[in-house]
């Protein structure tokens, strides 16, 4: 390998702004929202609340596919439904039974619904009211500070530390580029053939996730097999290049990880996960070379950090 300028580099690298108020109250939104909570109404449906129910949609009197759920929570007012639908179910106490009668907008993306008249034969369980999370110390001690002030502050420091990760990657990853174009690499095959294989394995394992397997995934985004693997390919090929120039890099520089450096982390690991002794020698035996490999590659991002602007 011939390896290219990795010191004293002039990219550009800049400062990220600060959040602002405005997306500070944002996520404080967010983040309320996500502790609404619902009571129980011994009352009538309104415009605002949710209600829990089954339904099951008829065309001239004859179910159709699509048009049933069972215990569906549906908020009084979202707009989530056809129009007419969400009104329907308004000033209804629970255990009701309810015929909706709707018609499918006109440019409905169902042919066999367009313009159609239906009925929805509907039966409400339940009628909930939504209690609105509110920003006070109780609710900053859910999440281990004291006071609404300090949640305030805390999630505040996280934005902006999550601004600066955002740009010392993006800055990272132009400065490894520059460096890897600017050199002499040579890869084995072998090396990104076994790259390749290993981002379609995570990709498969990804949307597997989701309940998804490869072929449902190529159809849905218009590719093929091949086209995936050439994606890949490509994206190996730069990845092997990188690892590649960092290990010449931390070669030039003597970087290494050392066995008390592997051992401490290897300790907060079996800490934080409470491994016993069998458990933790069977995962450090696993996981050693990795380990280091990623200790090294953390030192030679932290010098390429600290030497080019």
């Amino acid at each position: 390998m011939k390896l290219g300028t990795y010191k004293n580099l002039n990219l550009g690298k800049s400062e990220p702004t600060k959040v602002t108020k405005e997306e500070v109250d944002s996520e404080l939104t967010k983040l309320l929202q996500s502790k609404v909570s619902y009571n129980t109404k011994n009352g009538k449906s309104q415009i605002g609340d949710t209600v829990n129910i089954d339904y099951e949609g008829f065309l001239d009197g004859v179910p159709f596919e699509g048009g049933k759920s069972e215990h569906y929570d549906l908020e009084l007012g979202s707009h989530s439904f056809i129009p007419g639908f969400e009104e329907g179910l308004v000033g209804f106490e629970a255990n009701s039974d309810v015929d909706v009668n709707v018609t499918f907008p006109s440019e409905y993306h169902a042919p066999n619904l367009a313009g159609k008249a239906v009925v929805f034969k509907c039966h409400i369980h339940e009628v909930k009211t939504r209690v609105e999370a509110k920003l006070d110390d109780d609710f900053a001690r859910e999440y281990g500070l004291e006071s609404a002030d300090a949640l305030v502050k805390e999630l505040e420091r996280q934005m902006n530390a999550k601004k600066q990760n955002d740009a010392d990657n993006e800055y990272l990853g132009k400065l490894i580029k520059e460096i890897v174009d600017h050199s002499e690499v040579e890869i084995e095959p072998d090396m990104v053939e076994k790259r390749t294989d290993e981002i379609i394995k995570y990709l498969e394992q990804n949307i597997g996730q989701y309940g998804m397997d490869i072929n449902a995934y190529l159809s849905m985004s218009g590719q093929t097999m091949e086209t995936l693997k050439e994606q890949a390919k490509a994206q190996a090929t730069s990845a092997v290049k990188s690892d590649l120039v960092i290990a010449e890099i931390a070669a030039i520089e003597g970087i290494v990880a050392d066995d008390a450096e592997i051992n401490a982390t290897f300790e907060q690991y079996k800490n934080k996960y409470g491994l016993d002794n069998e458990e933790f020698e069977k995962f450090k035996k696993a996981n050693i070379e990795n380990l280091a490999h990623d200790l090294v590659t953390r030192k030679v991002i932290d010098l390429l950090m600290k030497n080019n602007n």
